[in-house]
Order: structure tokens, then sequence, then C-alpha cells
């Protein structure tokens, strides 16, 4: 093999050599001591005592917050739609859940992950309320097909 290029165990043999900070620095000639030994010493970080730390994660969402209030508020048009029908027990559908954790996902900005936990609450609760509409609209659809039918 040819000596053009060390051995890759030479590296770690002798170090990374001198110079750079925290690199172990050869052993003084003919004491045969450990080369980890003598390493270069390294000075202690100084404790922060800056102002708080700046928040970690990105700024809560508020656009998304607000978006998914808005839509969980749109569905009022769904009761107000089946008191207009003449059905006023199915007026009694309201979408509570999505326009509460539409409501407190706007009041917690101050803490980016709870806004989006109580985003997905808010579509998830606005989306379970769209299915609960059109089965229940599915099944009034069938029931006034079926007393016109005879």
């Amino acid at each position: 093999m040819s000596e053009q290029w060390p051995r890759p165990q030479r590296y770690w043999d002798a170090g990374p050599g001198p110079g750079l900070p925290g690199a172990l620095s050869p052993p003084p000639p003919g004491n045969g001591a450990d080369p980890l030994a003598y390493r270069s010493p390294q000075p202690a970080p100084a404790p922060y005592s800056g102002p708080p730390y700046p928040p970690s994660g990105p700024p809560a969402r508020v656009g998304s917050a607000a978006a998914g209030l808005i839509c969980a508020i749109l569905t009022l048009a769904f009761p107000v739609f089946f008191f207009w029908i003449g059905l006023p027990l199915l007026g009694l559908l309201v979408n509570i859940p999505g326009i509460a954790f539409g409501c407190v996902a706007l009041t917690k900005t101050d803490d980016p992950p709870e806004v989006e936990r109580f985003i997905r609450y808010t579509w998830a609760g606005t989306i379970s309320y769209l299915a609960l509409v059109a089965a229940v609209f599915v099944g009034v659809l069938a029931l006034v097909f079926a007393t016109l039918s005879r």
C-alpha cells in the first residue's frame, strides 16, 4: 500500500493536531505519557444571567384559529334552517364544541402548542357536526319523500 495517503488510524492515534481548541497536544518528548492526559484546558461556560429565554417554538397560528372559529360559527346556519323548515327540535343541533374550542384557541395565544391542539379540536368538532347534520338531513329527506310518495 502506498504511503502517499496516511492511514486513517494515524489520525486517531495522534489526534487532530495542535492549534485546534480542545485538541490533543502531543506528549512531551521522551516520557511516553498518555496523549489523552495532555488535553488543553477549556474555560468553564459562564452561567446565563441575561433576560429570560425567548420562546423556542414558532408563534401561534392565530389566523388558523380564527378561521376555524369562523367556520364553526357559520355552522349556526343549520339550526336556523331547521327552524325555518318547521323542525324546531332539529334546531337544537348546535356546534357547541367547535365554537367553544375555537374560542379557547384564540385565548391561549401565548402557548403555541395549546393553540395547535385546540385548532385540531375545533376542526374535529366542526367536521363531526357537519357529518351529523348530513346524516340528519338525509334522514329528513327520506321521510319527506316517503310521505310524498303515498
